[in-house]
């Protein structure tokens, strides 16, 4: 069974569970309803905002609750779990290590599609959290993929904020959209990393129009290697 801990935002993981669902119709076309993963979704939109969590230092009310729910699903018989929220990830170090071996680290999924993938660079979508906390960057396997990240300065970076917290709350849109895509242009990049699941709204939105960047977006690798990821 995979466990699916969302509401951070609850959009995003709504719509990865229909990836999930969606992807394994188009790997072995259309499947009878009990061909289909099981998953099980705990959607709780009243975690604390990530950001401000790291940047007020309230690292260990959040991991609590953090442990409290993914031990949660662990119990209802997720054998892997996946945490919908990039910066989130920020948190796991302080959770024991029956809970972390659950997880499939999205941070683990973006660093392996970058050691495989073409040129780059790829624009890092993420919160102003995850930069704060360098979610990415702490991780050991950074240096081998860095050259292939462009990090934007400050104001972009409070720019890419904004636009990240707008999807939360509204739908994506040609204006919001061509926002990002005018970014990847004006820093001359092949496509865009989705550093937060956010950018899976997106990714969904171009896919649906064949167009937009490439994108890095770990859920939708996550669905489409879910069989292999189960087993393992």
């Amino acid at each position: 069974m995979l466990g699916i801990l969302g509401g951070m935002g609850p959009y995003a993981s709504a719509e990865f569970l229909r990836t999930v669902y969606e992807t394994a119709d188009e790997r072995h076309g259309p499947s009878a309803e009990q061909e289909l993963p099981h998953c099980l979704l705990d959607s709780d939109p009243a975690f604390p905002d990530r950001t401000e969590a790291i940047l007020a230092g309230r690292d260990q009310e959040f991991t609590a609750r953090l442990r409290h729910r993914l031990q949660s699903l662990a119990d209802q018989g997720a054998t892997r779990i996946v945490l919908t929220c990039v910066t989130a990830h920020h948190f796991t170090r302080w959770l024991g290590p029956e809970l972390r071996d659950r997880l499939i680290s999205l941070v683990e999924v973006v660093l392996d599609d970058l050691e495989v993938g073409g040129d780059g660079p790829f624009l890092m979508l993420a919160t102003s959290g995850t930069r704060a906390a360098k979610v990415f960057e702490s991780n050991p396997r950074w240096p081998a993929v860095a050259h292939r990240v462009l990090l934007p300065p400050a104001g972009t970076q409070d720019e890419i904020h904004r636009l990240l917290y707008r999807l939360k709350r509204e739908p994506v849109s040609t204006a919001l959209a061509g926002a990002v895509e005018e970014l990847v242009v004006q820093y001359g990049c092949r496509g865009v990393i989705a550093g937060c699941t956010e950018v899976h709204l997106l990714t969904r939105w171009w896919q649906a129009r064949g167009g937009g960047p490439l994108v890095v977006d770990p859920l939708r690798s996550i669905a489409n290697d879910l069989p292999k990821l189960l087993e393992a």
